[in-house]
């Protein structure tokens, strides 16, 4: 039959625990007490095995001390009994904290040193207790006493990014700048992340440091990022770091290249065979980025290079204008001139239309030749139409509807003229196909508003009947035209393409419609405004 356990047991097992408690707190105490009274139990007895070898004096390294550091005390001690035998060093702080040394075996006859390390506990003075402490006795009464340590505040440890270069040619370069404050020289390691992955770093490096400023250099290569961080690791010590100031954070932009051509002055403007023309260029690094040295290439519609020179290097927001002087013109037509700037892996270029004092079709007009004959040619075949139309019309049969047998009276010239003069007609700009209200009879030269080009207005015949069906003579002559198909191109801006070589032209905006011709594929077409 089981027994139950006494009412009181719960108390029982609580002074038992604080008996435990109790009994460690003053282990440590207990243990140094023990230690004091065998070396006066060893130190009383006759036989001294174990004495100073040489000073009597403890020895203290790692001075100067600052906060956190260990110290490190240590004697030398001679074995003079018969046997080997092992002892270790106790130091004791006036707080009551205990530190022991490892035991050290010592032959009979020899010497060895025992060390043991501590920690103090506050800034300014320290003072300690020391003993030499054997299991079989033996230790002389020198073998024991004080010694005091000044202790300094922690050292400061501070890092930060100073500045950094990226270009594409060498890469990310960080520079960073490390301070540590008076004191002794101490090791770190630096490491540098992306700021989005600190689990791996991009490079670290482990420094030793002395009182001052240092730099360290990075040079990270072509990393995908943008925000860089950086730490400053201390290696065994424990410095002050006020509001984290042993890590810092850097924004990054990559290198951008972004390079601009531009013309600035051709002359002369319209050159003649065989004369010497210059062409004056400006080319500006808007990146921020440093561009290599390249080429500067003259290059015409058909792919000709007829200039080639060498381009050197361009800093960021740098500009380069420079001169090329083609000697003997060989175009008398107009031709397209490109410009490019290549350099490694990207490039810029520009185009200018010149235009040649010999050219049979000088830019100098107004217009252009082949669009001005296409619209006499259309316009003459409106009249002609007409014509047809109208002479049908005025030698048809009289009608009779009304049983008449008189022709109704015919009005008087005078009054005719005065009513034709009131009256207006419509005609159609043979280029453009803008519909113009004329006087009826009016007859010569017409300025179409819209593409500002000029065309010739024929006189009607005297004997035009008002029975004139216009609009049928305006659609035979648009399905006529509808037979001929022309080509069209449309942008917004003064710059097209060809519809037919994708070549770049310029054709201002406020001309358009306006038919066009491309000088490097002869191809004509109706330039026109993009639909916006």
């Amino acid at each position: 039959m089981a027994r139950s356990l006494p009412s009181n047991t719960p108390f029982t097992l609580l002074l038992i625990i604080l008996l435990c408690t109790c009994s460690l707190a003053h282990l440590d105490r207990f243990e140094s007490t023990i230690l004091n009274q065998n070396n006066t139990q060893n130190t009383n007895s006759n036989e001294v095995n174990f004495t100073a070898a040489g000073s009597d004096k403890i020895s203290i390294i790692g001075q100067p001390i600052h906060l956190g550091d260990y110290v490190h005390a240590s004697i030398l001690i001679h074995n003079q009994g018969d046997i080997r035998d092992s002892v270790r060093l106790v130091v004791e702080g006036i707080d009551d904290s205990i530190w022991f040394g490892e035991y050290v075996e010592i032959d009979s006859g020899s010497s060895r040193e025992i060390s043991v390390s501590l920690l103090p506990s506050k800034v300014g003075n320290n003072e300690f207790n020391w003993s030499v402490y054997g299991p079989g006795g033996g230790i002389d009464d020198d073998l024991n006493g004080s010694f005091s340590i000044e202790v300094r505040d922690k050292q400061l440890l501070q890092i930060e990014f100073n500045s950094y270069l990226w270009t594409s040619e060498e890469g990310l370069q960080v520079i960073s700048r490390v301070y540590l404050s008076e004191g002794v020289s101490r090791d770190i390691m630096v490491m540098i992340f992306d700021n989005d992955d600190k689990d791996n770093p991009l490079q670290s490096l482990q420094v030793s440091l002395d009182y001052g400023s240092r730099i360290i250099i990075f040079d990270l290569g072509d990393p995908i990022v943008d925000t860089l961080f950086i730490e400053a690791i201390p290696i065994y010590w424990n410095p002050i770091v006020f509001n984290s100031e042993n890590t810092s954070t850097l924004s990054v932009n990559p290198p951008v290249t972004s390079v601009e051509i531009e013309f600035d002055n051709i002359y002369p403007q319209k050159p003649s065979e065989n004369e010497n023309i210059s062409f004056e260029y400006t080319v500006t690094n808007t990146g921020n980025s440093k561009i290599n040295s390249g080429l500067i290439r003259l290059i015409t519609s058909d792919q000709t290079i007829i200039h080639e020179e060498n381009f050197p290097s361009l800093l960021p927001d740098a500009t380069y204008s420079g001169k090329i002087i083609i000697t003997e013109w060989p175009y008398i037509q107009p031709t397209n001139v490109s410009i490019y700037f290549i350099s490694e892996e990207y490039y810029a270029s520009n185009w200018i239309l010149i235009d040649s004092a010999n050219s049979p079709q000088s830019s100098s007009l107004p217009f252009d030749i082949y669009a001005v004959s296409y619209g006499t040619v259309a316009g003459l075949t409106v009249v002609i139409m007409a014509k047809i139309v109208i002479s049908a019309v005025v030698n048809r049969t009289p009608s009779t509807i009304n049983d008449s047998k008189l022709r109704p009276p015919r009005e008087s010239r005078i009054n005719a003229n005065k009513s034709r003069k009131q009256e207006k007609r419509e005609v159609s700009c043979p280029l453009c196909e803008q519909r113009l209200n004329v006087p009826l009879s009016h007859e010569g030269l017409v300025r179409c508003p819209s593409c500002e080009s000029n065309f010739e207005v024929l006189p009607l015949s005297e004997n035009v009947s008002e029975e004139i069906n216009l609009d049928e003579v305006q659609k035979e002559v648009s399905e006529d035209n509808d037979e001929i198909e022309i080509l069209s191109s449309s942008s917004e801006g003064d710059m097209l393409n060809c519809p037919s070589c994708e070549q770049k032209l310029r054709v201002l905006e406020s001309k358009r419609p306006v038919r066009a011709r491309c000088p490097a594929c002869r191809c004509e077409f109706m330039a026109l405004s993009k639909e916006k």
